[in-house]
């Protein structure tokens, strides 16, 4: 099969497309004909491994899982004798960032893992970009313990996490107020936001309101400016 893989560390130019054995699901795993996966964040950490720590999940000196690809979405051709919440033909998606190898023609998958089917209105390439974001989000929502009724302030509100994260809050039945650039405010409008703030008109750590918890998904402001706008007690991420 198809697969990009990289075998030492460094610029995007160290993935190269190559021909490998296609893999054999387990009695408990899946098999995966990918349809759609995405180049992001981590995949790309990992590629340079600029940030040492990465290749002590990755390999000290090698990369350990040749083919990178957290995110995905395809159809399963087919299922270990032990699975039974997947069969030949269901269209799914999700999330791996211990293996990653969704930048191939197939993808095995625990059955258990982060994996689901596909809803009948959304495609292979909407639902593939969905999972890495919201993972991080709802990591630190709940780190955060975000509940119904709190006011919270989000930085970077259309990057996949600031996007999801609006999201998610909302459904929470927090109040959210979301800072992005100019263009993106209807965008914003329509993802739940109740107030948006336009970053390029208005700095945000001088709003005169105070909120439960900042939650900066883009890593553009600090503790000590956003201090201020802080609830006693809130939580600055």
């Amino acid at each position: 099969m198809k697969a990009i893989i990289y075998t030492k560390y460094g610029p995007p130019d160290v993935v190269q497309l190559s021909d490998i054995e296609k893999p054999v699901p387990k009695d408990n795993e899946v098999l995966i004909k990918i349809h759609a996966s995405t180049v992001n964040r981590t995949d790309c950490g990992f590629r340079s491994a600029e940030y040492f720590i990465v290749r002590f999940f990755a390999g000290l000196v090698y990369p350990k899982n040749k083919i990178l690809g957290n995110e995905f979405a395809g159809q399963i051709e087919a299922v270990g004798k032990n699975v039974n919440t997947f069969k030949p033909g269901d269209k799914v998606f999700g999330y791996d960032d211990k293996k990653f190898g969704a930048h191939a023609a197939y993808k095995v998958m625990g059955a258990e893992d982060c994996i689901t089917t596909i809803p009948a209105n959304v495609t292979y390439e909407e639902a593939a970009p969905i999972t890495e974001g919201a993972h991080y989000a709802l990591c630190d929502i709940r780190a955060a313990k975000i509940t119904k009724g709190q006011n919270i302030l989000i930085n970077g509100a259309t990057g996949a996490i600031g996007s999801a994260a609006v999201q998610l809050v909302k459904n929470l039945g927090a109040t959210v107020t979301a800072v992005c650039d100019t263009k993106n405010v209807d965008l914003v409008k329509s993802l739940g936001a109740d107030k948006v703030i336009d970053y390029k008109k208005e700095d945000f750590t001088q709003l005169k309101e105070s909120f439960d918890v900042v939650f900066d998904a883009v890593g553009k402001s600090s503790f000590g400016k956003c201090k201020p706008i802080l609830k006693k007690g809130g939580i600055y991420m």
